[in-house]
């Protein structure tokens, strides 16, 4: 697939060319231009290799993290549960359950670029960030994000009017704050994983699915970035933000911007906590409620400015891009083991409608 992958004029930069191979008369291929066996075999080779490594991500972060859980259960470590047997995360709690995630994410960036002998310097460019498309990204993903808090709500409200919620209270836990834990929490939470998410999920999975569709590829790897969360709820999130730091990340092709807003939703996050630390849990709601408006009425300015400029225009999606997506892509073994395992993880979340769930 390698030699169809060109860069031509009006195509997005490296490492996000889109698949638009040439003909061997020198033109573009005709729009409709079948899938012929040899390329079906390497599209379909490049579909194994992206659900392999979102499967090695998730399964290997989990048995990692029990392996570590077990470690520091047999060096006298304690977990921790308050009167109402929720689970209370202190420091090593946190860092034995966001380490493993981190590390294959880091390791499966760093295998496959060396795979492809790509420099990583192609991954932080710069040349097409400009201060325009810094502020309008940071607009779109404060709509987004506020936007995905609403869809947050009407999910949780429908899955209760149907007798079940998204997250069942075993899942629930608390933060144990203090100054250690915060400081923690910002380098860990608001600074490492999300750098290490950026780097395999935009920076391996979408670069791998835009060999075959940019347009294809933004959505897809937001939904693989979504479920990958393991519930419903940080599904619907990491979705709707992954597909600004999709669209982002192929416009500019970097992923300077992707990490960029992956820190700042992250660290919204962290400022919360560290604000119930301060202060109280009626202060902290009374901020997060605060600051979400604003990152809509900034993101509802940023959008209509943009729509005024014609500032936003996803990639082409044609026949012959459709012809070589969901075709391919279901014939995959691996497509369906991720898919069974995503959905698995997010079901077994569900648990009834309890009164201390509904607080």
């Amino acid at each position: 697939m390698e030699e169809n992958q060109n860069n031509h004029e009006g195509q997005s930069p490296a490492p996000y060319p889109a698949y638009q191979p040439y003909s061997q008369s020198g033109g573009y291929m005709r729009s409709t231009a079948p899938v012929c066996e040899s390329e079906r075999r390497a599209i379909k080779r490049n579909y194994r290799t992206v659900f392999s490594e979102a499967l090695t991500h998730t399964v290997g972060s989990l048995i990692l993290a029990n392996i570590i859980f077990v470690m520091m259960m047999m060096f006298g470590y304690e977990f921790r549960v308050n009167e109402d047997n929720t689970q209370i995360i202190d420091v090593p709690y946190a860092i034995a359950g966001a380490l493993p995630s981190i590390l294959f994410c880091l390791g499966i960036f760093l295998f496959d670029k060396s795979a492809d002998r790509k420099k990583l310097s192609e991954y932080f460019r710069t040349d097409d960030i400009t201060v325009g498309r810094v502020f309008a990204f940071f607009g779109m993903v404060m709509l987004f994000y506020s936007v995905s808090v609403v869809i947050q709500q009407i999910v949780i409200s429908g899955c209760f009017a149907a007798g079940f919620s998204p997250i069942s209270e075993e899942y629930l836990s608390e933060e144990d704050l203090s100054v250690s834990y915060l400081v923690c929490d910002i380098i860990v939470t608001a600074i490492l994983a999300p750098i290490g998410e950026e780097l395999m999920f935009r920076g391996v999975i979408l670069r791998r699915l835009c060999a075959v569709s940019q347009r294809f590829a933004i959505f897809a790897s937001a939904l693989i970035f979504g479920m990958m969360h393991g519930n419903l709820v940080q599904m619907i999130l990491g979705f709707c933000v992954g597909l600004v730091f999709g669209y982002a990340a192929v416009k500019t092709g970097s992923l300077l911007l992707p990490i960029a807003g992956h820190i700042f939703v992250n660290t919204f996050a962290v400022s919360c906590s560290i604000l119930t630390f301060l202060t109280d849990d009626e202060t902290s709601n009374a901020y997060w409620v605060c600051v979400l408006g604003v990152f809509f009425v900034i993101g509802i300015v940023t959008l209509v400015i943009l729509l005024a400029r014609h500032g936003i225009e996803l990639p082409r999606s044609t026949e012959y891009h459709r012809k070589r997506t969901f075709p391919i892509m279901v014939s995959c073994v691996s497509f369906w083991v991720i898919l069974a395992v995503y959905i698995i993880d997010i079901v077994s979340k569900f648990g009834p409608v309890t009164e201390k769930l509904m607080e």
